[in-house]
């Protein structure tokens, strides 16, 4: 396993990026293992083919994580705590201030919680997903994340794909 993941490293993507994806945090067999944010685990695959549904590839985006490590309990992924969102906000504020994106795609609620903290705002996923928000720096869209269980039981892959396409509109 990675020591950390890369924050800033090629992995990443672009950091002259207009589109910044910002997701949970690392899961133990994806960016955990291997430091490169949404490669090596199923998570990732989806990630990669809502991409390219969408018309975009790594090299045209940037990817970072609300909580840069990964939180695991009992050897595997745990959902991060509000304390551990906390304790990395100041990294996503430094990271979106670097990339200055026009759109910031939170993927899940941990992210939009993350995001929420910064914009001290209170969007949810339940009520706001798909709903493109004007903040003073960026345009914020949420949308679902791309694992296997929320493929399974929230938001299926058929319609994430249509979720994604949303993003090349809204940038063009």
């Amino acid at each position: 396993m990675a020591d950390q993941p890369a924050v800033l490293g090629p992995g990443n993507g672009s950091t002259a990026a207009k589109i910044l994806f910002i997701a949970e945090a690392p899961g133990r067999f994806g960016a955990g293992r291997t430091g490169i944010p949404f490669s090596g685990d199923k998570s990732g695959e989806n990630f990669e083919t809502l991409l390219a549904h969408a018309g975009l590839a790594r090299q045209d985006v940037f990817i970072t994580n609300a909580v840069l490590c990964n939180p695991l309990k009992d050897g595997n992924n745990s959902r991060p705590t509000s304390a551990e969102i906390k304790n990395c906000s100041g990294f996503l504020r430094l990271q979106i201030e670097l990339i200055r994106p026009r759109l910031v795609v939170t993927l899940g609620g941990i992210a939009l919680d993350a995001v929420n903290r910064l914009l001290q705002t209170r969007y949810e996923l339940k009520t706001d997903a798909l709903r493109p928000v004007e903040t003073p720096n960026f345009i914020l869209l949420p949308l679902y994340h791309p694992s296997p269980r929320v493929a399974n039981w929230k938001r299926p892959l058929r319609l994430q794909k249509r979720d994604f396409a949303k993003i090349t509109k809204l940038i063009a």
